[in-house]
């Protein structure tokens, strides 16, 4: 579950998907992006890992 925080005047905004269901939605917006499949694959790459470094990161900070 994502959820980010709420500026002035904005609503906090909750996403409910599952791992695999967000790596394919990644993956589909990066080869489509990307000039070459093969560099569409390295960004969803950069990008997954990318958000599990983030949410790594968070969690250590948290804790």
């Amino acid at each position: 579950m994502e959820t980010r925080q709420a500026q002035q005047g904005e609503q906090k905004v909750t996403i409910e998907t599952t791992i695999g269901d967000l790596i394919e939605a990644i993956t589909d917006v990066a080869l489509q992006a990307g000039r070459t499949e093969a560099e569409g694959y390295r960004l969803a790459s950069f990008t997954i890992e990318k958000l599990l470094r983030e949410k790594r990161h968070k969690d250590i900070m948290e804790a």
